[in-house]
């Protein structure tokens, strides 16, 4: 596949060269692209880049910044800032791109590249006019939720993202519409590694993530679960997981999608009076563990709180959230991932809480 345009190098000297090419016939090569890595559908890659990560899901979300990110020194919080949150099929890649690229370099191969891709530029931005420098990488935090610490192969690919110069990253994304309407996004966050050999990637080299999007709906794959299967798997198992109830990105806010599933949970208690539940919060690994365990706490409460408007007391329902501390399936794979995010009813039985 055709590489991303590079700089001219005829203001190049001779003696540059000889040099450049006797260090470069020193070096020792560089690793392949990660095992089943390629490029994004329809994407070239900066020239002499390499994938050290790769992930693909089905049907996720990504954020997408709008403008700039600031921070409000007086009150310790992120700005509002305009950005858009699609749906689809998402294919996220890692580069490490060659020595001697700049951010600057790989900001503007980057931006051509989309815009001859066809991709109507959003938003492109570099250094302070990206984002308030000096204040824990908002970019990392605030668009691409990159919270956790280095426990899994992603976050160990989004570590020197997390942790960066900010006055030197860069960020382009572009949105475009194809023939048939449909519609594509594609967003790449630029920074230099500040980490002496993070993953053997040299400080100083310039690495890159670029994601890229294409909308879909969610295929329904959940059937809703009624009352009486609700109350025979608890009394079987004395719980049952449900997958009905869906939340916004990132957010304790209930789907409306949600509504049948609430309601069997309310008809299920009603009829059976004598029973109390724990509303149990479950997440997968992306991020740290004490940011999904407040998160999961936060959606049992909106839960619990759902149920009661719905005529069910407050009294026979405690919300207990524990991010990822008991998965049901691999955390490696999306599959997996989507099995682990789940609201479960556990029976008290007679137990107490707190």
């Amino acid at each position: 596949m055709p590489a991303l345009p590079r700089r001219p190098v005829s203001y190049v000297h001779v003696a540059s060269c000889l040099a450049v090419l006797l260090a470069a016939a020193a070096a020792p090569a560089l690793a392949a692209d990660d095992t089943g890595a390629a490029d994004p559908p329809g994407l070239k890659r900066f020239e002499g880049s390499e994938i050290f990560f790769q992930s693909r899901a089905d049907f996720d979300q990504l954020k997408v910044a709008l403008e700039k990110v600031e921070w409000d020194v007086s009150n310790a919080v992120v700005k509002p800032f305009r950005s858009t949150t699609v749906e689809g099929r998402r294919t996220t890649t890692y580069y490490r791109l060659p020595e001697r690229v700049t951010t600057l370099e790989a900001f503007r191969g980057y931006r051509q590249e989309l815009e001859e891709a066809g991709f109507e530029i959003v938003f492109a931005a570099r250094g302070e006019a990206l984002e308030t420098p000096s204040y824990n990488n908002q970019i990392a935090r605030e668009v691409y939720r990159m919270v956790g610490n280095y426990g899994t192969p992603e976050e160990k690919a989004q570590w020197p993202f997390q942790h960066t110069d900010e006055r030197q990253a860069a960020y382009v994304a572009g949105r475009k519409v194809g023939a048939d309407g449909a519609e594509t996004w594609a967003a790449t966050y630029i920074v230099p590694n500040t980490h002496a050999n993070w993953l053997k990637i040299p400080e100083g080299v310039v690495l890159a993530r670029v994601d890229l999007l294409e909308v879909k709906a969610r295929q329904q794959r959940m059937t809703l679960v009624e009352s009486d299967e609700m109350a025979e798997r608890i009394a079987l198992d004395g719980r049952i997981a449900l997958y009905g109830i869906e939340f916004d990105h990132d957010s304790a806010e209930i789907r409306a999608s949600a509504d049948p599933t609430l309601a069997e949970i309310a008809k299920l208690l009603k009829e059976r009076a004598n029973l109390s539940i724990l509303v149990v919060g479950h997440t997968d690994t992306q991020g740290s563990f004490d940011y999904n365990r407040k998160l999961s706490q936060r959606r049992a409460d909106a839960v619990v709180a759902r149920l009661a408007t719905l005529g069910v007391a407050k009294e026979r329902l405690f919300p207990v959230g524990v991010g990822f501390a008991a998965p049901v399936a691999t955390n490696a794979t999306e599959e997996g991932r989507a099995r682990n995010r789940r609201v479960e009813l556990v029976d008290l039985a007679g137990g107490k809480f707190p």
